[in-house]
């Protein structure tokens, strides 16, 4: 019997495993798929939040509308504030279905849209989405296309798909529906594609949270400036403080303690470290899109460390015994966790005294 070629490796398996920790990943436009329609509406009010409402200026507010009572509208962004009569606005309407869209289905959204506006509920909107996470089918983006067809089509077919799904009481293709109808432009309806629905949304700071973590591969943490920084002069001002206290007579500079070997690796390693942490916010702020993520950090570090910033005596000995601390504090399941270097760890009592969360010297 022939022996078989062991299998080969999937490609990029030490990525999934490191990234995930678990088997293969799953994309995020298939996660979607488990959403349910409220967590999808959540999703979408997300991406108009921070993302349209950034790259829009026009869009003063964005509301949440989905729910009984709702008038066919689930996410609205408006384009004028609430003093102006006639308040230009675009809805989104999020459909979670097991497939993709079709024309039936949305006739009958459409038809609430024109009926409540033609009654005077709200104003025509300036743009219709239809967003959802398993697109549309081609017979209803043929529609979408094709304005004319489209409007041709909610006429022709009101009586299956809109006269029963508007409201409880049936909604009659009266003359003066007619005509509205054919007076509004058409080409207000249009389709949200879901994956551009991701890209945007992987843009704003709710992404992460919703979608977990890839794996990232960090930058080489930035190299201290050969001068302090303005960003510096915090830290680097409490470090004069301790190395002075140390020393028994004021420094201002690094030429005042050229002479202490002790005193100048503590100044060099302690901007060493400080940039290294800097790297940290960097990963938060560039490939996180939420520097947030550092703040809460940063506060985990000074709340596990708070018996040894806060501990007697001050000065030297306090800054060392808490960047030593540092590297045994035991750190939830943060986002940033996995990133988390021993130079990190020191560099965040840097940060720390650089935000003036403590004191090294309590004179």
């Amino acid at each position: 019997m022939e022996d078989l070629e062991p299998p080969t490796p999937w490609p990029g398996a030490n990525a999934r495993l490191l990234g995930l920790g678990v088997g293969l990943p799953i994309s995020e436009l298939d996660r979607l798929a488990n959403f349910s329609a409220a967590e999808f509406e959540r999703l979408t009010l997300e991406w108009a939040s921070d993302y349209l409402a950034v790259k829009r200026p026009e869009i003063v507010e964005v509301q949440q509308r989905g729910g009984a009572g709702d008038k066919g509208r689930d996410v609205i962004a408006w384009h004028d504030p609430n003093t102006v009569p006639l308040r230009k606005w675009t809805l989104y309407q999020c459909k979670h279905y097991g497939s993709a869209l079709g024309a039936g289905t949305a006739a009958a959204e459409i038809g609430k849209v024109l009926f409540y506006s033609h009654r005077g509920d709200y104003t025509f909107p300036e743009e219709y989405y239809f967003v959802t996470h398993k697109g549309v089918t081609s017979p209803f983006q043929d529609l979408l296309d094709k304005p004319e067809d489209l409007r041709k089509f909610i006429i022709d077919k009101w009586e299956e798909h809109c006269r029963s799904k508007i409201r409880k009481d049936p909604v009659e293709l009266t003359v003066e529906l007619k005509a509205y109808i054919e007076s509004v432009p058409f080409t207000a309806f249009r389709a949200k594609q879901p994956l551009t629905l991701l890209n945007e949304h992987a843009q704003t700071k709710y992404h992460l949270t919703v979608f977990g973590a890839p794996l990232i591969d960090r930058p080489k943490p930035p190299e201290p400036p050969s001068d302090v920084a303005p960003g510096e002069n915090k830290y680097v001002t409490q470090l004069m403080r301790v190395i002075s206290a140390d020393l028994g007579h004021t420094v201002s500079n690094l030429s005042d303690f050229l002479h202490s070997n002790k005193h100048r690796r503590l100044f060099d390693r302690s901007r060493l470290t400080f940039y290294h942490a800097e790297g940290l916010k960097e990963l938060a702020r560039d490939q996180m899109a939420d520097i947030a993520f550092f703040d809460t950090l940063l506060k985990e570090f000074h709340d596990g460390l708070y018996h040894w910033h806060t501990s007697e005596p001050d000065g030297y000995q306090r800054l060392i015994e808490t960047v030593k601390a540092s590297q045994n504090i035991q750190l939830s399941k943060h986002a940033l966790e996995p990133h988390v270097l021993p130079n990190d760890r020191e560099g965040m009592c840097h940060q720390m005294a650089n935000e003036g969360q403590v004191q090294w010297c309590d004179k």
